[in-house]
């Protein structure tokens, strides 16, 4: 009996035992399960790595094409400039930005570009001496020589409407805008006086009326002496001609100087 007991009490852990270790399966199925979605999770990690590493390249290459394209654009509006300034534009809303460039003449080129770029291209072409206004925002004002007082002017008359807002006791105090630096070909640096002063420059078409105007008061007294030319011209040709006879004889013995310079 005691026997059975100890049987009975055996069998009944056991059983229990038994029981609580049925569900180790299901544990098992749980764990490879999860081992599964970990092992998913890495693998869509690193392909989120990929895919944003060919996203920067992509970008990157990108970035570096607009940069070379920025440049040759920069490169080409030197090539084709007389005078470049540079105009401080931190103050200003895109309207009024907007507003300037509608009153530049045609023959004017406006970029707004990092001032890395334009020191590449300045390098590239010459004019260095623009590099030290390259500080700060600026938005760059290209003027071929058709246009240079017409630019220089828009730029004047765009500070004056800006300063209209503040009191007139008050302008003189503002600054609203200003200019960063100018330069006149070849790699002449420009002080806000002279600067100024190219508000009134004459354009090409002004100069060369302006020369047409004076070519007309020459020809009364250009065409006198053009008049007294052909007399002496068939002159000396003759007595040219006339000494070729004696081949002794040179062009001063046919062209005697005169008697106060022969005595001298």
């Amino acid at each position: 009996m005691s026997q059975a007991l100890l049987q009975g009490c055996l069998v009944g852990p056991q059983a229990g035992f038994s029981g609580r270790a049925s569900p180790l399966p299901h544990l098992q199925q749980s764990s490879a399960s999860f081992s599964g979605r970990t092992h998913s999770l890495q693998s869509c990690r690193q392909q989120r790595r990929r895919q944003r590493s060919m996203s920067l390249t992509i970008q990157n290459a990108l970035t570096r094409k607009v940069k070379e394209q920025t440049v040759e654009k920069l490169e080409k509006a030197f090539q084709e400039s007389a005078v470049v300034y540079g105009m401080r534009f931190k103050n200003l809303s895109v309207k009024q930005m907007t507003s300037f460039r509608q009153t530049l003449p045609a023959g004017a080129k406006t970029y707004v570009c990092k001032n890395t770029l334009l020191r590449v291209a300045a390098e590239k072409q010459g004019w260095e001496t623009i590099i030290p206004a390259t500080k700060g925002e600026n938005a760059w004002v290209f003027c071929s020589e058709d246009c240079i007082a017409d630019s220089v002017k828009a730029y004047h008359d765009f500070e004056k409407k800006l300063l209209e807002k503040y009191p007139k006791e008050k302008r003189k105090e503002m600054h609203p805008t200003a200019i960063s630096g100018a330069v006149m070909e070849p790699n002449q640096f420009l002080d806000m006086a002279a600067f100024k002063k190219l508000e009134k420059m004459p354009t090409k078409l002004q100069m060369i009326a302006t020369i047409a105007r004076l070519l007309n008061q020459v020809p009364t007294k250009l065409a006198v002496s053009i008049k007294q030319v052909p007399t002496k011209l068939a002159y000396g040709v003759k007595a040219l001609a006339d000494g070729d006879d004696n081949k002794d004889a040179i062009v001063s013995d046919i062209f005697p100087k005169p008697a106060a310079a022969a005595a001298e």
